[in-house]
């Protein structure tokens, strides 16, 4: 018999699986939209879907209890992974000329 934890555990990991197929899906779809209308705004939140995806991974990493000290190194990657997306829009921004007025 399941208990409530195991029951909660398994719930939780098709949530997640779901929510990574749901974001590998957009992010294929918008990376695409921002090649093709050459957009940084479309490529930088395609870039932040990615990082999503990531996060998934490393919760379902957490969920399935893989590596006992996975909590410390799991937020350092997350937030390794939202810096570089900063840092790549602010210089793509930076090398992107703005549009003229009118």
């Amino acid at each position: 018999m399941m208990t409530d934890t195991s029951i909660l555990l398994r719930r939780g990991l098709l949530l997640e699986y779901i929510t990574l197929g749901w974001n590998v899906v957009g992010t294929a779809i918008v990376i695409a939209a921002a090649i093709a209308a050459h957009s940084v705004a479309l490529a930088g939140f395609g870039l932040d879907s990615l990082v999503e995806i990531g996060a998934s991974v490393v919760v379902v990493w957490h969920l399935r209890g893989i590596h006992k000290g996975r909590e410390g190194v799991a937020l350092r990657s997350i937030s390794i992974a939202f810096f570089a997306l900063a840092i790549y829009i602010a210089a793509l921004s930076a090398h992107t000329p703005a549009c003229p007025p009118g």
